[in-house]
């Protein structure tokens, strides 16, 4: 035995060249030797096979070493996780181009698994104008199409070279379970409207947490590990891939991708000026046409017309769109076989690929760009926070469906929706118009005082960043109270989201030491709002962070209470009036006694003057601050 020593290495290949003297001397003088100085035809043929064979790239000659799961059971079933952990190990181990590590572990202990493919090698954040593409499978572990299609991609270029050139401009970071506890709950019935794989995980975590409405709260233990990730890179692309469920079509692959206000102006022109128009195309030109996700606005029924929208951040989509980054949502159609839509995912991504690889530059300038409008002091700017649908205003789009009828339902007693399987091209109207409904004045600061350090450390871990006073300092701020508190009866997501009323005001309010501060002046503050300020779709207000603020702890006896109720009249006189006018103008309050006490305790000085006061001030002035 002898060894070969490795001349180079291309397109991620170790290349064994014969000009190396001790192994051309070897192989000549072996031949020499078996036909007594004649080399013959057939030595000439062997050599010939012998040089071909060292000349392959080591995955070639690893043969069915890099069949993926997904093939070797006729593309009908994808693996369970310890197999696709032993997956990722071997695309590990058979490129210097592929590195298999972790980025968290789940709360039932296993690795949360990542990919690095990084023909520099370094697998870490590029300092070069390299595009960062982070692509997420099975966020719903049920929808496994973007794990088997990521794995065919990497191995394609690891074997075969494909996309080598592409892989020069950009580092794909590719999650192929995120949700890895969910991933086991494995069974053939976990999603009842899609046609495969024959088995497949649940839609969410071990702890019952929906990843994909968890990106702005972050409660899972997955989503913290994955926001550090993030954080980590910064990369300029998110892919999230899904099967949808809904109406039936004709397409293969759907598509949402933020084109709204809610995304900053240099990267909203990118996305529709040079990437929306080039996957369509794309995505035509492989056999895969593409329509925005389908979201019909009576029942399942196309003809009805579609929707679109903006997505809140609890979303991938929307979460990247607050990041300044492009989120680009993949939903396969759940009716079409598995490997049809593992193909169709597969054909999105690489077309993705190249659109980066060829506009990286256009791209990274729109990020930066993005970036530093947001970091620039928002201070006295008015920002939007939410978004409404406009009813009146609508375009045409052609749609690839089925014929469709409906029928009466003597079961449901609702309409049942038929397809047909005629392929049926409707023009149907389009709604994907907005306007902005609630919009708050961004401060110079918040300020959250440091007994609330759950939500001070996921503003951190949202890559937030946040000083603190050395000293107790007091200071003018803003700051709200909140009135006709509504908690939706039933929980969702974990918690309970409230809807509420709320009046603005200002006051001196004293912040001890410890006190977190954050200034508006970083790449963060679109998330920064959206956490804090609490109309807001996904502020901690809405999620229910802050419900100890909103319980009374001091009570009055009514007997206690009827003596100072007449001694503030006696002191106040105007106090009167406002109270008759009350009583004539309110049934239930005239009704209800201790109410009507509760009216003058509340404008005592008993009263808690903090009871419904947001914790959270907000710092209007730039003032000198003692910050560590």
């Amino acid at each position: 035995m002898f060894s070969i020593p490795v001349d180079r290495w291309i397109d991620g290949f170790p290349y064994y060249s014969l000009t190396h003297e001790p192994l051309n001397t070897m192989i000549v003088d072996y031949m020499l030797y078996k036909e007594g100085g004649t080399m013959t035809w057939i030595w000439i043929f062997a050599w010939t096979a012998i040089c071909t064979l060292l000349c392959l790239p080591t995955a070639a000659l690893a043969g069915d070493n890099l069949e993926t799961f997904y093939e070797a059971s006729n593309r009908m079933q994808t693996p369970r996780y310890d197999e696709t952990v032993d997956y990722c190990m071997r695309l590990d181990s058979t490129s210097q181009y592929v590195k298999y590590t972790s980025f968290g572990v789940s709360p039932q202990g296993r690795d949360l698994p990542l990919l690095i493919v990084d023909k520099s090698g370094a697998f870490s954040p590029p300092t070069d104008d390299r595009i960062v593409l982070m692509v997420l499978a099975c966020i719903h572990a049920g929808e496994p199409d973007g794990k088997d299609a990521g794995f065919l991609l990497i191995r394609d270029f690891i074997r075969d070279g494909e996309l080598s050139n592409q892989f020069d401009n950009l580092v794909l970071l590719f999650i192929p379970v995120f949700n890895v506890d969910g991933h086991e709950r494995f069974g053939p019935c976990n999603r009842i409207n899609q046609n495969g794989p024959l088995d497949m995980g649940f839609r969410v975590t071990a702890q019952g947490y929906n990843l994909n409405r968890d990106f702005l709260k972050a409660d899972s233990p997955e989503m913290r590990a994955w926001l550090n990730l993030f954080n980590q890179w910064l990369p300029d692309f998110i892919v999230d891939c899904h099967v949808t469920d809904g109406a039936d079509y004709q397409y293969v692959v759907t598509y949402a991708i933020e084109t709204h206000e809610n995304l900053p102006a240099p990267l909203r022109s990118w996305i529709n000026v040079n990437f929306v128009p080039a996957i369509d195309a794309a995505m035509v030109e492989c056999g895969f046409p593409i329509v925005p996700y389908v979201m019909t606005r009576h029942y399942e029924n196309i003809t009805e017309g579609m929707f679109g929208l903006v997505w809140p951040p609890r979303y991938s989509t929307g979460y990247g769109a607050i990041q300044n980054r492009p989120a680009l949502l993949i939903e396969t159609h759940m009716l079409k076989d598995y490997h049809t839509r593992v193909d169709g995912t597969r054909a999105m991504i690489v077309e993705l690929i190249g659109i980066l690889s060829d506009q990286r530059s256009e791209l990274k300038l729109a990020v930066r760009q993005t970036d530093m409008l947001v970091g620039e002091s928002m201070a006295g700017d008015y920002y939007n926070l939410g978004y409404k649908r406009a009813q009146d205003t609508a375009q045409f789009i052609e749609f690839k469906g089925f014929d469709v009828s409906v029928d009466s339902s003597d079961i449901s007693g609702a309409d049942w929706i038929k397809w047909g399987g005629t392929p049926t091209e409707y023009r149907v109207p389009y709604l994907d118009s907005y306007y902005p409904v609630d919009s708050a004045m961004i401060p110079y600061a918040y300020l959250i005082p440091p007994e609330w350090s759950d939500e001070i450390n996921l503003l951190e871990a949202h890559g937030i960043e946040v000083s603190r006073l050395v000293t107790e300092q007091t200071l003018q701020i803003e700051s709200y109270r909140f009135s006709d508190l509504k908690w939706d009866n039933e929980p969702w997501e974990s918690r309970h989201l409230l809807d509420f009323t709320m009046t603005s005001f200002r006051h001196s309010r004293t912040f001890p030491a410890g006190t977190a501060v954050i200034i508006t002046d970083q790449r963060t503050n679109q998330v920064l709002a959206h956490l804090l300020e609490p109309k807001a779709p996904d502020s901690f207000i809405r999620w229910s962070f802050f419900n100890t603020i909103y319980d009374q702890k001091e009570y009055f006896e009514m007997y206690v209470m009827e003596g100072i109720a007449r001694e503030m009249i006696r002191e106040n006189p105007e106090l009167q009036g406002i109270f008759q006018a009350r009583l004539e103008s309110d049934s239930a309050f005239a009704t209800n006694p201790r109410e009507r006490l509760n009216f003058f305790y509340e404008r005592s000085s008993y009263a808690d003057t903090m009871l419904s006061v947001y914790p959270v001030g907000k710092l209007h002035s730039r003032v000198d601050l003692n910050l560590q």
